[in-house]
C-alpha cells in the first residue's frame, strides 16, 4: 500500500533546483535506503518529503491527501523527521528531550496524554534509554545522544520516518543498534526513508533503494537487485566488486 508518491517533484533553495523530475513511492512497511554520492540531492529530497523545502514543481501525497494540504501539527503527526544535527539544549534531560516529540499532539494546556506517556515507555525500551532518562543530554557520549534525538522522532509515532544521515561518526555498535531499530520500525508497518553512504550496511538493512545522481533518480529497485556492478559503477565511480566485503 503506498503511502508517500511523488511526482515529477522539483526542489531546491532560492531559485536554484537540487532535485528535479522526481517519481516515487513508498509502500508501508518498507525500510527504504536513499543512497547517492555527495551532493546528489539526498537530503534536499528528504526535506522535501518531510515539507521542509517549498516545492518548485510537482506533488508530494500522505496517503491520499497533497502535502501541502496538511497544516504543520497534522503534518507532524504524519511524518517524522531527524536531521542530520545532532544539537539539542545540553541541559536538558533524556526525557524532557523525549517528551517534545509528543509536541504535535498536545493540547492547550500542553499536556502528554496516557496514551504518549505509553508511546514514550516503548521507545524508551525500544533504544535501550533506560539507564540514562534522568541524564542530561550533554553528558551524553555521542553514540548515546544519536539513539536518544531517534527516539525523539519514533515517539511521534508517525506513519511515515524520514531520518538524514542517522548513523554518520558513529562506531560500528551504533550504526548496527540504530539500524536494527529503524528495520523493527519498517517490520512493525511504518515507513521508514534513511539517508545512507554506507553501501554495505544499506544492503545488509534495507528492502528497497532509491539511488540519487545529479539530482535525479537513477535508481527505484528492491535492494536484493540495487547493488549491481554497473549501476554502482555508474553513480559512485566505484568498483562494487572489490570495493564491497563480507557483511559484517
Amino acid at each position: 500500500m503506498s503511502i508517500l508518491s511523488v511526482k515529477d517533484l522539483s526542489a531546491g533553495y532560492k531559485r536554484t533546483p537540487v532535485i528535479s523530475k522526481v517519481s516515487v513511492e513508498a509502500n508501508a512497511g518498507e525500510f527504504i535506503a536513499l543512497l547517492g554520492p555527495n551532493g546528489s540531492g539526498k537530503t534536499t529530497l528528504v526535506k522535501a518529503l518531510a515539507g521542509l523545502l517549498p516545492v518548485m514543481s510537482g506533488d508530494i501525497w500522505v496517503g491520499d491527501t497533497p502535502l501541502s494540504f496538511l497544516e504543520p501539527k497534522l503534518r507532524a503527526r504524519r511524518i517524522s523527521y531527524l536531521a542530520q544535527s545532532r544539537q539539542a539544549m545540553p541541559d536538558m534531560s533524556v526525557l524532557e528531550i523525549l517528551e517534545l516529540g509528543r509536541a504535535p499532539f498536545r493540547g492547550r494546556l500542553g499536556l502528554i496524554s496516557d496514551d504518549g506517556r505509553q508511546v514514550i515507555e516503548r521507545v524508551i525500551e525500544t533504544c535501550a534509554l533506560q539507564d540514562f532518562v534522568s541524564r542530561k543530554y550533554g553528558e551524553l557520549s555521542g553514540g548515546e545522544q544519536a539513539r536518544v534525538l531517534l527516539g525523539r522522532a519514533l515517539v511521534v509515532d508517525a506513519p511515515v520516518i524520514l531520518v538524514d544521515e542517522p548513523i554518520a561518526a558513529l562506531d560500528p555498535f551504533y550504526q548496527l543498534a540504530t539500524l536494527e531499530i529503524l528495520t523493527s520500525q519498517a517490520r512493525s508497518g511504518k515507513t521508514v526513508i534513511a539517508a545512507l553512504h554506507d553501501l554495505s550496511l544499506a544492503q545488509r538493512f534495507s528492502d528497497r533503494v532509491w539511488m540519487m545522481s545529479e539530482g535525479q533518480l537513477a535508481l527505484n529497485a528492491p535492494a536484493s537487485q540495487a547493488f549491481d556492478s554497473e549501476i554502482i559503477a555508474r553513480v559512485f565511480n566505484i568498483d562494487w566488486d572489490v570495493f564491497q566485503g563480507p557483511l559484517i
